[in-house]
């Protein structure tokens, strides 16, 4: 289904690019919380969770688009 620029819905690739920012996001606050806390990555769960759903989220809008 094609989207017009104009009718206020995101395009394909503004989702993909929202996912792959959240993942990024998650595994910088994680990272640095891991580094002030003990000075190694330690990945929290809550960090874990949004890394694995956005990875789930751009997997599933790369295998629908196919």
């Amino acid at each position: 289904m094609a989207r017009n620029a104009g009718d206020g819905q995101p395009t394909v690739k503004e989702k993909r690019l929202v996912y792959v920012a959240f993942f990024l996001i998650a595994f910088a606050v994680d990272l640095i919380v891991g580094l002030l806390r003990d000075g190694t990555y330690t990945p929290t769960l809550i960090g874990l969770a949004i890394m694995i759903t956005s990875v789930l989220f751009l997997v599933y809008s790369l295998i629908r688009d196919r």
